[in-house]
Formats: structure tokens, sequence, C-alpha cells
């Protein structure tokens, strides 16, 4: 009798149990891959949206709702003629019902997705967005209005460089110089005492995209915050941490005067960071090229 049971537990050590484990590893592996595969239809995707069931939804909310937040999401990054814009009015009324409802997770979801769109018909909702209580969907809602490229919206945005979270008033400045916005000029001016470094410097950067040298010197200053040195080989291609040099380098060479080409001077030699040498030394050779063109 024991050595049918140490029989037995050699079957299960070396058979049943490995078994199992593939059994459980194939099944998961394939319902990954169903997943993936899995392209989520407009109109079912809206519905589920609509729908609010189950008994637990006042405590941990409808996960299928938040799946179909990011399904939208995914819809309008794919760009698929015709499968975006019959959803907008869907979307943008689930997006105030979602604040009704005080579901965050779905909210923030569709100001991205409507932002994602690019339709003029999602510019009203995102407006009122930025009067969010949270801070996330106000900043993805300057997000996506700067994405649809919303004229009506600069009044907005520029009231939201005044917001109480940096990360809003960061984007808000930001939306300003992406979408040319002279009439916000004295706000950016503004924002270039900002407590958050990066407010002043996005201010900086878009005052420089509207023509305005105002903020020369936090350009100036970026230029000399500088990115690390690579300590490895890997890292010498460049890094995010370099991207503030590489954007004020940009600012200067468009506004084209004789402190910024000194300063992109300074940088193309000294700069500690060979991608930002390099960039400073094409922005130069831009300002250059222009000044021959523009001789007689």
């Amino acid at each position: 009798m024991a050595d049918d049971r140490s029989d037995w537990k050699v079957v299960l050590q070396f058979f049943i149990v490995p078994l199992s484990l593939v059994t459980v590893l194939v099944t998961v592996f394939f319902g990954l891959q169903v997943l993936r595969s899995r392209h989520p239809d407009p109109r079912t995707t809206l519905n589920d949206l609509k729908g609010r069931r189950g008994f637990l939804l006042p405590w941990v909310g409808d996960p299928k709702r938040w799946q179909s937040g990011y399904d939208l999401s995914l819809l309008v990054r794919s760009g698929a003629p015709g499968s975006v814009g019959f959803l907008i009015p869907g979307m943008a009324a689930a997006f105030r019902d979602a604040g009704s409802a005080g579901d965050l997770k779905l909210r923030r979801y569709l100001a991205l997705a409507l932002g994602r769109s690019g339709d003029a018909r999602a510019a009203a909702v995102l407006r009122e967005g930025l009067k969010d209580a949270d801070g996330e969907v106000r900043l993805f809602c300057a997000w996506g209005l700067m994405q649809i490229a919303d004229r009506d919206s600069l009044a907005d945005l520029r009231a939201a460089a005044a917001d109480t979270d940096p990360g809003v008033r960061k984007m808000a400045v930001f939306a300003l110089g992406q979408m040319g916005d002279h009439d916000g000029a004295s706000v950016l001016r503004t924002a270039l005492s900002d407590r958050d470094r990066d407010v002043r410097w996005n201010a900086a950067i878009s005052l420089a995209r509207i023509g305005d040298a105002s903020g020369e010197p936090v350009l100036f200053e970026i230029l000399d915050t500088g990115a690390p040195v690579p300590t490895r080989a890997e890292d010498a291609a460049g890094s995010d941490e370099a991207a503030p040099s590489l954007n004020a380098i940009r600012a200067l060479a468009l506004l084209k005067d004789g402190a910024a080409r000194a300063a992109l001077e300074r940088t193309s030699e000294s700069a500690g960071s060979a991608q930002i040498r390099s960039t400073a030394r094409v922005a130069l050779e831009s300002l250059d090229a222009e000044a021959r063109d523009a001789l007689p």
C-alpha cells in the first residue's frame, strides 16, 4: 500500500502538476491572443458606455464602461474612415454623464478620445471639461483642444494658464504657443514667473513661437541647465532629459536675434551632450542660410 501511495506521488509530481500548469499557461496565452485580436465595434462600444449595470456599481464602478472608454480611444487613434465622426455626440453625452456620476476614470478616457478625434464638434464639451474639479481631466481637455486647434477655446486656455494645477498650466501655455495665440502674449509673459519651472519653460518656448523675445532669459536658463553628460555609450543617442534644451534651441532659432545667435554659438561649442551641440549647429546653419537668401 505504501508503494502505491509513493507511485501516485511520483505521478502527481512529475506528470499531473506540470500538465496542469502547461494547460493554464496555454489557456492564458490563447486568451491574451483573442483579446489582442479583438477589434471593438464603434456602435457596441458606445452602447456599453451608455449602459449602467451591476449591483457593485456604486462601490467599484463599471469595468465594462472603463473598457469601453479605452476602446473608444483605440478607435479614435486608429483613424479608420467613418469610425469616429458619428460617435462624437454620444461620446460628449457620455463624458457629461461620467461627470455627473463621479466616474473619473471614464471621464479621463473620454477626454483623451474626444481630443484625439480632432473633430471640431468635440470642442464645446472639452471647454466645459476645463472647469472640472479633477486636474487630470482639465489637463486632458486642454490637450484635446490643442489637438482640435479650436480657436474659440483660446480664451478658455488663457484662463487655464492660471489653473491651480501646474500640469494644467503647463499644458495651457504650451497649447497657446502651439496654436499661435498672439493675443495671449500677456498671459504667457505672466507665466514666465510661474513658481513651476516647467510652466516657465513652456511659456518661454510658446512666446518664441509667436515671435516674442520676452522669454529669452528663460530659454538661456534652459540651455544653461542642459542635459547630463552620458555615462554609458547607449545613452549617447539622446534622452528625454535633452528635450528641454532641444526645444529651447528651436525656439531661439525662431527669434533670430543677436542674443539668440550668441547663445546658440555657445551651446554648439560647449554643451555636454553631443546631440544638443549638433542641434545648435544645425540651427545656426539654418540662420546663416536665411541670411544668405535675404542678400540682394
